[in-house]
């Protein structure tokens, strides 16, 4: 099963005193793409504290059950789908260590991923790379070239072999992604390890050192 959070909740009902969705945004496990789904038939298993309902998919009609367990309320509800099939990939958290800027271009790489326009997953990979090594450049020495902004962090940053090679796939990537070849257009396989490989830099260049500083900060404060 899968979980489906509050802001995933469009409207709440009760049954029994148990709040579950009315209707909820999710991508539906059988056709993937995003749809609103609206509840039907609910029944109350008053022994385990749960209500189950069904719905069906606006676009592709095939039925997809939903369970809230052990909740008076929405704010305490927690509400599973099933099945669990055609999952979106989930940005990761990592909002607060990055820019405001940066961390939309990473979230509209991850819309573009799951809603299947593989090319624009590509491209948007670029251009998150592109915002990840122009912010590690000093104020006003950004360079809009890709490649040559990856060699000067390279020579000014401590950066090791296999993370300067991931970014410059990446740039190859995005390249192939921004420009038209049939031959070469980008597939799921190639979106997704784009992706990974994105997200794994920012780990390394941005929620690593956040994480090693936190810890050295508690370190000096038991010192």
């Amino acid at each position: 099963m899968r979980k489906i959070t509050n802001n995933q909740v469009r409207k709440w009902t009760k049954v029994n005193n148990v709040a579950i969705p009315a209707s909820f945004s999710a991508w539906c496990p059988h056709c993937s793409e995003k749809v609103t789904f609206n509840t039907i038939n609910h029944l109350h298993d008053p022994q385990r504290a749960c209500v189950s309902a069904s719905c069906y998919c606006p676009g592709c009609s095939h039925h997809v059950s939903i369970w809230s367990l052990g909740a008076h309320g929405p704010e305490s509800a927690e509400v599973f789908i099933h099945p669990n099939t055609g999952e979106p990939h989930s940005p990761k958290d990592i909002a607060l260590v990055i820019s405001e800027p940066l961390y939309r271009s990473y979230t509209s790489t991850v819309d573009a991923y799951n809603s299947g326009n593989y090319a624009a997953t590509a491209v948007c990979c670029r251009r998150t790379l592109e915002g990840i090594f122009q912010g590690l450049l000093p104020e006003g020495q950004q360079i809009h070239n890709l490649a040559r902004a990856i060699t000067e962090v390279a020579e000014s940053v401590d950066l090791s072999e296999p993370i300067r090679n991931l970014a410059d796939v990446l740039r190859q990537g995005g390249n192939i992604g921004a420009h038209f070849n049939m031959e070469k257009e980008p597939d799921e396989k190639m979106a997704f390890q784009m992706l990974t490989l994105l997200e794994n830099i920012i780990d390394f260049l941005h929620v690593l050192p956040e994480e090693i500083s936190s810890l050295e900060q508690l370190l000096d404060s038991k010192a």
